[in-house]
């Protein structure tokens, strides 16, 4: 029980430092790759990111797309009891790498707007930094699950 605690405890600190530092040091994202690495891709944010946030959302669009629909996959299109389900808009703003964001607006459930950090490589981890806490995602390519 201790080594598991001590290991948790470790992993934390790791991801924690990891997550503090790419919103502060690494590249932040300009409006053309920011369309490049959503369009038509999904983020997919784990529980242990931002407990207890879970994202599967599909970006709607093409990698030139500046707009398009947030398509929550919940367990799937087909899915008797929680298919996917268009949640809201995504919007790239700016015009350079100094005030480049993406807004995700929720109607009802609020707008919130994210500077992008990462490598801009679809497949990798990325930083969503915003008012709140940072958010670490994977950029899934496609629809589907996470």
């Amino acid at each position: 029980m201790k080594t598991l605690l001590l290991a948790s405890t470790i992993a934390l600190a790791v991801v924690s430092g990891e997550a503090m530092a790419d919103c502060s040091n690494s590249t932040r994202l300009g409006p053309t790759a920011i369309s490049a690495l959503l369009g038509g891709n999904t983020v997919c944010v784990p529980v242990a990111t931002v407990d207890p946030m879970t994202w599967q959302e599909l970006h709607t669009g093409t990698a030139t797309s500046t707009t398009g629909s947030l398509v929550d996959y919940k367990r799937g299109p087909g899915h008797a009891t929680d298919p996917s389900e268009t949640v809201g808009t995504w919007t790239v703003n700016g015009n350079g790498v100094g005030n480049a964001s993406v807004t995700h607006n929720y109607g009802s459930g609020g707008s919130f707007t994210y500077e992008v950090h990462g490598s801009g490589v679809v497949g990798t981890n990325h930083s969503f930094c915003g008012s709140g806490p940072e958010i670490v995602a994977r950029v899934k390519s496609g629809g589907g699950g996470c």
